[in-house]
């Protein structure tokens, strides 16, 4: 390049500006929260609407926590990366929240680090890839742009403590202005910090990983190490085969059994089933429903560390002497299958029903096999697809599209509510569709004692309050996403073969119930004789002939 080019060259460079260090935080701190946090605020001005100065204060503590969080994370050089990281978090956050009215706690952090890769394409939509690079990436690259006044090493070692110091003085100073009524809105509404980024979501995936190192040491802990079957199962003449359908995001509001507007479910209606119109579920995620139902935990005691710390249903199962099979058409076992093992459904089973993605048709061959080979008695826990969003409209064929239009994208900001609410209700038609034709098919067997027992996980909302999708936190989760259907079917050789009364068992359906009934019902449908089952929570309990001592 000669002189006379390098010269014009220099003259078209835009000149860096310099600015200190302190001053790059504060922009930074304002930055996220004034723009990636619009769902604070919105609560924010909900709660202290009438009191400006008292809301006034409590910003100004929340502004110096997040100055507070970047001085202490982001000393020296690793202040640009350690800031591009907490832009780039809370943009994330701040899209899905105002999108989906998700909120970041520990069970979304595990929702997002342990699901697959499918699930996590529906979620990065155009929109929400164009949303995170306008709110996220542009902003952390302008990061890189003016020069920052370092100052000299040594200096860091008053500095640094300094910044953190005195951020926190003002942050603990705001909040003990009014202690008394900041600690009761803290306690009262834990979404107003639930939504303040980066805050949120770095306290969610602080707990997630504490929650892993903990849950890798401690001994398994036997359970029910007296299970043996009844003499009910004992005296069979025939394998028993229970088909337990689990999942996926099916909110009892919508089933048509409930007695839902719409008829969503036409085949179950056609058949002798029993369903349980009032279910709660454990909790509004797979990740945390899936492990509680099949551990002999209660909701109010359930938690990661004691399920992952203690046998659960299917390892009772195993040992009465039951062939347990997880087969997976979601996100994988959640480690319940942990000792009894688990497949994948793939396009082997049914090239059709996995066209795009494997829909719950690609169970039915699999059952049809399960019958036409069983020896032994078996468990069959087929973990659905069924409703996962945002996606609805992949979980059904269209040919089966009975209500339109319906939203053919993940993207629900194309879509009107209507559109939305449509492809959710013709995923329930095909769950509707896949159990209906299990029972016909479980019906029509004289090889063996069958019997259905479906429970969806967690529900879902639909845009009720601005919220959609699933795992609100549970002290903020309406009952679109913890109430779930449950459904059971029993062929009357089985009924007849276990001593169980139909009409008795209609009964105890109509009664509330939970996923806390799961482990103990099904030892009490299978016969499975052990003191670990508590027959307050089986819903067989009174219904069956007087067993044998």
């Amino acid at each position: 390049m000669t002189e006379q080019n390098a010269c014009f060259a220099n003259r078209l460079k835009l000149p860096r500006p310099v600015i200190g260090q302190t001053a790059l935080n504060l922009i930074v701190a304002v930055y996220i929260l004034a723009i990636l946090n619009t769902g604070f605020w919105n609560r924010l001005i909900d709660i202290f609407g009438d009191s400006p100065f008292q809301a006034a204060l409590f910003a100004t503590s929340i502004f110096a926590l997040t100055v507070l969080t970047l001085e202490f994370l982001a000393p020296g050089r690793l202040q640009r990366p350690v800031a591009t990281v907490l832009i780039l978090v809370s943009a994330s956050a701040h899209y899905y929240e105002r999108a989906f009215g998700v909120l970041i706690d520990r069970e979304m952090v595990r929702n997002v680090l342990e699901t697959t890769v499918t699930e996590s394409r529906h979620l990065m939509t155009m929109g929400a890839v164009s949303s995170i690079i306008l709110t996220g990436v542009l902003p952390a690259a302008l990061l890189f742009w003016p020069r920052v006044a370092r100052v000299k090493r040594w200096h860091h070692l008053w500095r640094w403590p300094l910044g953190v110091t005195l951020s926190l003085a003002v942050l603990v100073g705001g909040l003990f202005a009014d202690f008394k009524t900041f600690s009761a809105v803290l306690r009262e509404r834990k979404d107003l910090m639930a939504s303040y980024q980066p805050g949120a979501t770095i306290a969610a995936v602080t707990r997630y990983a504490k929650q892993q190192f903990k849950a890798e040491a401690g001994a398994l802990r036997a359970i029910a190490t007296d299970a043996a079957p009844g003499p009910f199962l004992a005296a069979a003449d025939k394998p028993v085969l229970l088909v337990l359908f689990v999942g996926e995001t099916a909110r009892a509001q919508n089933f048509g059994l409930n007695g839902y507007a719409r008829q969503t479910t036409p085949g179950l209606a056609e058949r002798d089933v029993i369903n349980l119109p009032d279910v709660s579920s454990c909790g509004t995620s797979t990740a945390v429903s899936l492990p509680c139902m099949f551990s002999n935990l209660s909701q109010v005691d359930y938690t990661r560390d004691k399920f992952l710390a203690q046998e659960n249903l299917l390892d009772v199962l195993a040992r009465a002497g039951f062939a347990v099979r997880w087969v997976d058409n979601n996100t994988g076992d959640q480690h319940i299958a942990a000792r009894t093992g688990w497949d994948r459904v793939d396009a082997a089973l049914d090239a059709a029903a996995c066209a795009v993605e494997c829909t719950d048709e690609a169970f039915l061959p699999l059952i049809r096999q399960t019958l036409d080979t069983i020896t032994q008695n078996t468990v069959l826990v087929l973990h659905m697809i069924g409703n996962h969003g945002p996606a609805y409209h992949l979980r059904y064929p269209r040919d089966r599209a009975v209500f339109a239009p319906d939203c053919q994208t993940a993207e629900f900001a194309d879509c009107t509510v209507d559109e939305i609410v449509n492809a959710y209700d013709n995923a329930i038609l095909e769950t509707d569709y896949v159990l209906s034709q299990t029972i016909d098919m479980l019906s029509g067997s004289d090889r063996a004692l069958t019997a259905m027992l479906y429970l969806s996980d967690h529900g879902e909302s639909l845009g009720e309050g601005g919220l959609y999708l699933h795992a609100a936190p549970m002290f903020m989760a309406p009952e679109t996403q913890t109430k779930v259907p449950m459904v059971l079917w029993l062929d009357d050789g089985y009924k007849q073969a276990m001593g169980l009364d139909a009409g008795c068992l209609a009964k105890a359906a109509a009664r509330p119930a939970s996923q806390d009934n799961l482990f103990h019902s099904v030892l009490g449908l299978l016969d499975v004789a052990t003191t670990a089952r508590d027959p307050g929570f089986d819903l067989t309990q009174g219904c069956q002939e007087q067993r044998a001592s």
